[in-house]
């Protein structure tokens, strides 16, 4: 049996090993640190906190999301600064009025001064999920186990946050019930629609011209179980673009950022497929919907029914099992004003309610800096 005060007597070197540890970790590939919006100057400044899996140069979906930030900030004509975990002390006490974003990921690598630093400013966590017999129910439905370290969660409620926030919707909340039961406001703020990265009219490439059905992402193991079950099927008219190859489909190589968006305009079908657990639990809903609706593209999603709370019926298309998804797909090649019509309306509704834009907006409301935003 193991002493109940084994872990207390053994904290001092457990710390000293944090120490060494962080010494030898990468930094963060920080390639753009600053960004002024149109006021000058700045009312605040927004702070995208960053840890040292932060890597400019590879815009995965997670460097996407965070810039998308940043970018919703700078519409709104606020400064940003993106800035590494190991320089909050350094950093923030320099910055006028900074509002800080971070992941609950990041912080394992909280030093105990950038913490104390931290807890000065407003600051809001983007968390994982958190319920009572987690790992039973992972198990039981033949999960991974997706829970979040015990000690991390205790160092996010340790830098009290003005509030924590998913990205899934509110249909899936009862996922985050023990956020709440200790006593911090939980919010949730979708991923969206980052329209400097994706225009609203992305320019024609003639290579994407006869594409059918195209997707942007890699192939693992996990993610297979969801992207065999609705795509490979369609393995004679797919095209796929990432770091590596799938094992069905036409493979388009690395696609750079800047012509994604012409892509899905050009495909006839954008598929919006998730990992395994979205569709069980119906949380942790991917950002491809939103930028594939941004660009004019046609997305149809697996049987994810909480994308529901976002769109209508007539602004996007989600089936209720797989057997409808091919029938969509089908009606998509076979009728081209059914599949005009959806394109037109999801860009429409990401336009109106999905900008990254529209995330800062509710942030600024529930820090009670509205007068912020409407200032000239």
């Amino acid at each position: 049996m193991i002493p109940s005060n084994l872990f207390e007597d053994l904290s001092p070197y457990l710390m000293l090993l944090r120490r060494i540890i962080r010494r030898k970790l990468p930094k963060p590939t920080i390639l753009l640190e600053a960004k002024e919006g149109s006021r000058s100057p700045s009312p605040l400044t927004f702070v995208m906190i960053v840890s040292p899996e932060f890597d400019q140069r590879i815009p995965n979906a997670a460097v996407m999301a965070r810039l998308g930030w940043c970018h919703g900030f700078q519409e709104m004509g606020f400064s940003y600064r993106i800035v590494s975990i190991f320089d909050l002390a350094k950093t923030l006490p320099t910055l006028q009025r900074p509002i800080c974003w971070l992941s609950e990921a990041d912080y394992r690598y909280l030093t105990r001064r950038n913490l104390t630093i931290l807890k000065q400013y407003r600051h809001f966590v983007w968390i994982n999920a958190w319920f009572r017999s987690e790992e039973k129910f992972y198990q039981e439905h033949n999960l991974p186990n997706l829970a979040s370290l015990h000690w991390v969660r205790k160092r996010v409620l340790s830098s009290e946050p003005s509030f924590v926030f998913t990205i899934s919707p509110y249909q899936g909340i009862e996922f985050y019930e023990q956020w709440e039961k200790q006593g911090v406001k939980l919010l949730s703020l979708p991923l969206a629609w980052d329209s400097l990265v994706y225009p609203e009219n992305p320019p024609y490439v003639p290579e994407f011209e006869m594409i059918r059905i195209a997707f942007v992402g890699g192939y693992w193991k996990y993610k297979a179980k969801q992207l065999d079950r609705y795509l490979a099927p369609y393995s004679n008219i797919l095209t796929v673009y990432g770091y590596s190859r799938w094992p069905y489909g036409q493979y388009g190589g690395l696609l750079p950022i800047s012509r994604e968006g012409s892509l899905y305009r050009q495909a006839r079908v954008s598929p919006v497929i998730n990992e395994p657990h979205v569709e069980v639990m119906g949380i942790d809903q991917n950002e491809r919907v939103f930028k594939v609706l941004g660009s004019g593209g046609f997305a149809v999603t697996d049987a994810v029914p909480g994308y529901r709370e976002w769109f209508s019926d007539e602004e996007l298309l989600v089936p209720k099992n797989e057997k409808e998804f091919h029938e969509i797909i089908r009606v998509a090649f076979e009728d081209l004003d059914f599949n005009l019509r959806y394109r037109k309306a999801g860009q429409r509704a990401v336009k109106e309610r999905h900008l990254y834009q529209h995330r800062a907006a509710q942030v600024l409301r529930t820090l009670n800096l509205a007068q912020v935003e409407e200032m000239p």
